[in-house]
């Protein structure tokens, strides 16, 4: 820690308190640890005691992989994205391995329509979980609570588990008694029992996130998993901080989080799962599916991006939006609305450089033979704001703008020259730079270092 404290007043600079650099430090840690679903801890033994509830795979996040001793009956699944690394454990042999699995973004696409199934049954809600317990008898159940105090136990309440196209797909969520020496996995819990529905104090029982993992059936024991966060509506994230500063990171070292709401269509999840899937690196960027996907997701955003672009086909447009997708992809912490409203400005993006492209003299950067960000930084020298808008005359701005840089490049030509003259008298490259910074480039020609006057 001390080590980090040190680099990060070395890149700030100034000499900050280093009670508060800490603090930062340990927030921004658990702001990426959440993102992440992982916790980085420093690798250490631990036990754990499964209960899976006759689903053949439990998740267990930061398994070190030749690690764990050897247990008759349970597998440890490398992780395909970091092999050293295992999110998945197969708890029970496969009955029957499949002859042949679908593609791993078909397979994707069906994982996320059944999430999209159990999204819209509220399977996913903390009131189905109380209702599995319920089903429970009396006398198990109290039995039940008393093993869930252990934090060893790792207790699933399957909520969907189906054999489909040669995979296995299912989906969880753990039980756990939060207390002041609960892990902290990185994962989120939704506390079943708050006041409000026990009028006292809030019982400690709570459920992990649901969990979506989808495994293909091929080999016994199973040799590849693909796991994600399901994040519903209600959940709570920090989103102080920038996305496309930490997407990069939560990509190459995370566990995707898949978020969704009450009016997010089936297609919607079951994209965000293929583009996940993506992201992550569990999928090739020039797999056919993921053009199909968004084309399936957001059929009027590529309707728009044809219509205006005259893409040959449907395949053709969503290729086009899916190339503005690509990066920073959807924030998770935003959730599902905002991931909608990221698809809409991109596709708007996408018109807008068509538009661009197809008809460049309408537009005064091109017109000055400048980018666009250019531009509009030389602009404020050239016109004044408006109720918030620049308010000018475009053929004038123009002109004088084109005037302006005109002059820029004489400028800088009679600086080059001069520095060649500088060059040529005997001067060293940064020192003539340094004296050009002092006089004017007309003053070269007499201009000589000292003691090398003719």
């Amino acid at each position: 820690m001390d080590e980090v404290v040190r680099e990060v007043a070395r890149r700030g600079g100034g000499n900050p308190d280093r009670r508060k650099v800490i603090e930062k430090l340990a927030e921004a840690s658990g702001e990426l640890e959440l993102l992440s679903g992982r916790s980085f801890q420093p690798a250490r033994r631990k036990t754990s005691v499964f209960e899976p509830n006759g689903l053949p795979f439990v998740d267990l996040p930061d398994l070190l992989i030749g690690a764990t001793e050897s247990i008759a009956g349970a597998w440890a699944i490398p992780d395909p994205v970091n092999p050293r690394m295992a999110t998945v454990l197969q708890v029970a042999p496969l009955a029957e391995p499949a002859i042949r699995a679908a593609p791993v973004a078909e397979a994707l696409w069906i994982a996320g329509q059944l999430l999209a199934e159990a999204s819209r049954a509220g399977c996913l809600s903390g009131d189905y979980v109380l209702y599995w317990l319920g089903a429970v008898g009396q006398e198990q159940r109290v039995e039940l609570m008393r093993r869930v105090m252990d934090p060893a136990l790792r207790f699933s309440i399957p909520i969907l588990g189906v054999a489909v196209g040669g995979w296995w797909i299912q989906i969880a969520r753990r039980l756990i008694w939060v207390t002041n020496e609960t892990e902290d996995e990185g994962r989120l819990f939704e506390l079943l029992l708050p006041t409000a529905k026990t009028g006292g104090d809030t019982s400690p029982l709570a459920a992990i996130e649901p969990i979506l993992t989808a495994v293909p059936m091929t080999r016994q024991p199973a040799d590849w998993a693909f796991t994600a966060r399901i994040w519903t509506e209600g959940v709570q994230r920090p989103v102080n901080r920038p996305w496309n500063k930490i997407a990069g990171a939560i990509h190459d070292h995370g566990i995707p989080a898949i978020t969704l709401d009450s009016v997010s269509t089936p297609f919607e999840i079951a994209c965000q799962v293929v583009l996940k899937g993506y992201w992550h690196g569990y999928i090739r960027g020039d797999e056919p599916a993921l053009a199909n996907a968004v084309a399936m997701a957001y059929p009027r955003q590529v309707a728009r991006i044809q219509r205006v672009t005259r893409a040959p086909d449907r395949a053709s447009a969503a290729a086009t939006l899916l190339e503005q997708l690509i990066r920073p992809g959807f924030d998770p912490a935003q959730g599902a609305e905002a991931t909608r409203r990221y698809v809409r400005r991109k596709a708007s993006i996408a018109v807008m450089q068509y538009r661009k492209a197809e008809a460049p003299d309408r537009y005064p950067w091109t017109q000055l033979g400048i980018s666009e960000r250019r531009y509009y930084k030389l602009l404020p020298q050239f016109a004044q704001k408006v109720n918030g808008r620049y308010a000018y005359e475009q053929d004038d701005v123009v002109a004088r703008m084109k005037e302006h840089l005109n002059r820029q490049d004489q400028e800088r030509a009679v600086r080059a020259v001069a520095l060649d003259v500088l060059l040529a008298h005997g001067f060293s490259e940064e020192a003539a730079r340094k004296w050009l910074q002092r006089h004017q480039p007309e003053e070269a020609v007499s201009a000589w270092p000292r003691g090398q006057q003719p």
